[in-house]
């Protein structure tokens, strides 16, 4: 059997975002979201998805917007603006930042979703922080006291990174390197994970033809699919741009979904979750 999670991340960045989000999940094949605790449009996200029923995790966050404490010594500003994604990757190198900060911080987000009456499926982390060292005790430690039993595994599932170029080449062997071990570490701590993601040389070029393509040649198992769906937004960032609706349309087309039934995949949320390895 091939048990796939299709999720979409970043819920709660921006309102474009977020229409394009809850519109593959209403009518495409998205099953789970991923959202941002201190995300410019967090409120207005958290009442579509109790409208809608989207199951969500929390995309704990440690590099875009303010964190929800306030200063994190080693990781903000003065004013407690979050570093950005290398520079994050910098800090957490070293041994200079305010872990038991952290933590609480990670804690506030978790606690914020909560408190805005969602009950999260499981824990990921934008930019994939959950991957670092210092990072993966920490959150399966906060899985469990917050009762949640599920996480992702930032372990690439490709087998090669041919569509990877540029940053994202660089990125992907990171994220190999650190995939491995944070995903023991995971299970060890007996939380449920998927055997590995998918998507991750696809972050600039999920259409139509490479979902198709990926569904085609998916293996057995217990898998997540990270996608990026939604509407250009003006204002945001390149990330933001016409690539969202491109995949938006990808996870809303009949050729998808027809891969899907002809293969018999099931899909399903981090709270179906059937493995554990």
């Amino acid at each position: 059997m091939i048990s796939l999670i299709i999720n979409a991340d970043d819920l709660g960045i921006n309102s474009e975002r977020d229409r394009g989000i809850l519109e593959a999940f209403r009518h495409g094949i998205v099953t789970n979201a991923s959202l941002l605790a201190n995300g410019p449009s967090f409120d207005t996200a958290v009442e579509q998805v109790k409208t809608a029923g989207l199951p969500v995790g929390v995309h704990l966050n440690l590099s875009d917007g303010r964190a929800l404490t306030g200063t994190i010594a080693g990781l903000t500003d003065t004013l407690g603006n979050l570093p950005g994604k290398q520079w994050l990757r910098e800090r957490l190198a070293g041994d200079d930042c305010d872990l038991a900060a952290i933590r609480a911080e990670l804690s506030a987000q978790i606690a914020h979703v909560l408190q805005a009456g969602l009950q999260p499926d499981h824990l990921d982390g934008h930019q994939h922080c959950q991957s670092y060292p210092h990072l993966t005790t920490m959150i399966t430690e906060l899985a469990r006291q917050y009762g949640l039993n599920a996480m992702r595994s930032s372990l690439p599932a490709e087998a090669g990174d041919e569509e990877a170029q540029g940053s994202l080449a660089e990125d992907m062997t990171l994220y190999r390197r650190l995939g491995a071990r944070a995903h023991a570490t995971i299970i060890a701590a007996g939380i449920k994970a998927p055997q590995g993601l998918w998507g991750m040389p696809l972050l600039h070029s999920l259409d139509t033809t490479r979902l198709c393509r990926l569904l085609e040649n998916l293996p057995k198992g217990c898998w997540e699919l990270m996608t990026h769906p939604g509407y250009p937004c003006r204002q945001g960032r390149p990330f933001e741009g016409p690539q969202r609706q491109v995949e938006l349309r990808a996870l809303l087309s009949a050729e998808a979904r027809e891969v899907v039934t002809r293969r018999r995949i099931r899909l399903c949320t981090f709270a179906e979750l059937p493995c554990a390895s």
